[in-house]
């Protein structure tokens, strides 16, 4: 198993430098990797997706899980991270996407965390896995479950939150921050598993003005769009898809919509 680097003083210095490289290594699907590479994409950083056959390097992640995030000097020194939420904050940091004082870092990372907590826990423990052995009618009543309470509820919160801050498009102050792009890749990733159709029932303009200005203010960056119009994208896209017709056949038709 790989260690980090603990000369902290040495590593501080590194991740100050310009013209860093970054490398994100997630399996070759949607889903956890969502988050770091919105980040990546979002800041045009000068990054690259890899996508590992884990049972040749798990033993060399730290943790042994993934994503791990490897942050590459100019002269190539390199420095490894893990765990999504230390990744996520490190990204958001180092760009410019997270609070300028305490509070409002406090702020982000609080809806950061619902968001993550909301992905992980309802979406893909609750939901997606738990349900996967049942039969066809409780699964029904599994997705019916998620959408009208767990999504519902979520959304609901998120809006009041967006409605105190203006409708502008963002969680905190006017800007672009790493709350923004953790909603954004959220509901991406959700459309992947249940179907654009079913998220839009709960998140659309009637219902939820203020999300889908947040969505909309980050797919449009040029960055963003460009990689989510790039061939990688698509090959997730298609991976993903297979992956969710392979565990939840029922859902394989609406998520490929």
């Amino acid at each position: 198993m790989k260690t980090f680097n603990l000369d902290y003083e040495e590593n501080s210095k590194i991740v100050a430098l310009d013209d860093l490289k970054y490398k994100l290594s997630y399996f070759g699907m949607h889903f956890g990797g969502t988050s770091a590479r919105g980040i990546l994409a979002y800041a045009g950083a000068d990054w690259t997706p890899t996508y590992p056959v884990w049972r040749d390097e798990k033993a060399n992640a730290p943790f042994e899980l993934i994503p791990v995030l490897t942050i590459i000097s100019p002269d190539g020194k390199e420095l490894v991270l893990a765990e999504n939420v230390a990744i996520d904050i490190f990204l958001a940091k180092q760009f410019g996407l997270h609070g300028t004082n305490p509070w409002e870092e406090a702020i982000i990372n609080a809806y950061y965390s619902n968001s993550n907590t909301f992905f992980f826990q309802e979406i893909m423990n609750n939901f997606f896995w738990e349900s996967q052995p049942k039969s066809n009618e409780e699964k029904r009543q599994y997705l019916d479950k998620m959408v009208n309470d767990q999504l519902t509820n979520w959304a609901r919160i998120h809006e009041a939150h967006l409605e105190k801050n203006h409708l502008n498009g963002h969680y905190v102050g006017s800007r672009t921050t790493l709350a923004d792009i953790r909603t954004t890749t959220m509901l991406d990733a959700l459309e992947k598993i249940i179907g654009a159709e079913s998220v839009a029932s709960v998140v659309n303009t009637v219902k939820t003005p203020g999300i889908v200005k947040v969505r909309s203010q980050v797919e449009s960056k040029p960055s963003y769009a460009a990689w989510r119009a790039s061939e990688d994208y698509a090959k997730l896209n298609k991976n993903s898809a297979n992956f969710v017709k392979d565990q939840h056949p029922e859902l394989a038709a609406s998520a490929e919509d």
